[in-house]
């Protein structure tokens, strides 16, 4: 990750926990912080989403049992992942485009 990348993931998760303990709601937390991310850095939305939603799901998963993506398994068509119990789930993506489809209250949403 060069320096640029690195300030900018780094403002994303001061600015998530500075907008979460303010009392803001997950959605607000997260489009204020895409917002600034593209008048500070100058970048498109799509990459400031991008880089909000990586910060917002790593803030979310502290203090949570452990479960990973393993990259060594999935493929173009499927995901694996791995959960603390040591169960293996694995995912077809027209599964999990079905997943989102079906969500209507999730913030984690990047249609850029």
């Amino acid at each position: 990750m060069n320096a640029i990348a690195q300030n900018m993931t780094d403002s994303a998760y001061a600015q998530l926990l500075a907008l979460r303990n303010g009392h803001y709601d997950a959605r607000e937390c997260v489009d204020m912080t895409i917002d600034s991310l593209m008048e500070q850095y100058q970048c498109s939305r799509r990459r400031a989403a991008l880089v909000t939603t990586k910060a917002w799901a790593d803030l979310e998963a502290t203090g949570k049992p452990p479960a990973y993506v393993d990259v060594s398994l999935t493929t173009g068509n499927t995901v694996v992942i791995h959960d603390a119990s040591g169960r293996t789930n694995i995912f077809s993506v027209h599964e999990l485009l079905q997943l989102r489809d079906s969500q209507h209250n999730t913030i984690n949403r990047i249609n850029a």
